[in-house]
């Protein structure tokens, strides 16, 4: 039975994400598997690389040396160049899986039988789009936090070139000037981060440009912000205490074999169980967010919204203009 559609309360919304989640939990883990398992074989090749041109040093003797040592500048521009192209491939995963998700959780809430791959299937002809929303909200949020660090760096450079005039207190202005700016950098990141947390949301369910995405989710986030970070904080919190644990667990297991491939090798794979269990949780919550500021705020069927997202994106555009 698909459920009415009303306004929620907070700890309403949290039961609803959970019910959710757990009745059907197989659905969930498997749309949310793709992006960590991609991840984790990148994670698994790096560590076997590393491990291998170790073992190769130790072999030969060499091990010690500036340009074949594991701590050399190439070795080091290596790993911060896989790991960043690591970390970009998995958020590109990352935001197609998000979007699978909000589209398991419309057949759900409609009581309709759906499966992993029909959600996926059902993106097909949108992938840009949603790395282009995904992408917009990162410049935006990460960019600002950025330029205010930067401005910080160069406060902080202005003071102690300025010690030696001003002496003392310009290394204090300086310094707290420099502190302001960092917190300032990230009280930005997390309010751009809030405006645009319903982007995707809009994207998928009312097949909306990228522009106009960006919009409704600014529209719709508006006067309900502080929930919206509540909500999501919840579960961020929740899937680094599930991470945390089965690290600890997992690490203490290898612990006796003292082998860092294999300490490595099993972190990775701790990662992986914990964002394919807790990745889901979250993107659930936002979607049923979204459904709510739309029923708080725009008053018209939206039982009837859901089920025509399989319909022409003609029709669905409609609807969002109501």
């Amino acid at each position: 039975m698909p459920e009415p559609l009303r306004p929620m309360s907070t700890g309403e919304l949290l039961d609803r994400t959970f019910a959710l989640y757990k009745r059907n939990f197989m659905l969930f883990v498997t749309i949310a598997t793709p992006a960590p398992a991609i991840y984790l074989v990148f994670q698994l090749i790096s560590s076997l690389g590393t491990s291998r041109n170790s073992s190769l040093n130790a072999a030969t003797g060499v091990g010690a040396s500036a340009g074949s040592s594991v701590f050399s500048p190439a070795a080091i521009t290596g790993f911060v160049i896989g790991a960043v192209l690591g970390v970009i491939i998995y958020m590109l995963g990352l935001a197609i899986t998000h979007a699978a998700t909000i589209r398991a959780v419309s057949a759900v809430h409609l009581g309709r039988p759906t499966s992993a791959r029909e959600t996926y299937s059902s993106l097909k002809g949108r992938y840009g789009r949603i790395l282009g929303v995904f992408l917009s909200v990162a410049i935006r949020v990460f960019g600002g936090g950025i330029l205010l660090y930067m401005a910080a760096i160069l406060v902080a450079v202005g003071a102690v070139a300025a010690a030696s005039t001003l002496g003392g207190i310009g290394t204090v202005i300086g310094s707290i000037v420099a502190v302001a700016a960092v917190i300032g950098g990230i009280i930005l990141a997390i309010s751009l981060f809030v405006r645009y947390a319903l982007a995707i949301q809009a994207c998928v369910v009312e097949d909306v440009p990228v522009k106009q995405a960006l919009k409704r989710s600014v529209f719709l986030a508006k006067g309900d912000r502080n929930r919206i970070l509540t909500v999501y904080t919840l579960f961020v919190v929740l899937q680094l205490v599930v991470s945390l644990t089965l690290g600890f667990g997992i690490g203490a297991l290898a612990a006796p074999f003292h082998s860092v491939p294999l300490t490595s090798a099993l972190g990775a794979l701790a990662g992986f169980i914990a964002g394919v269990l807790t990745s889901p949780l979250a993107t659930v919550a936002m979607s049923l967010v979204y459904y709510d500021q739309r029923v708080r705020k725009e008053a018209f069927d939206l039982q009837l919204m859901m089920a025509a997202l399989d319909g022409p994106p003609a029709s669905a555009a409609a609807v969002s203009t109501t």
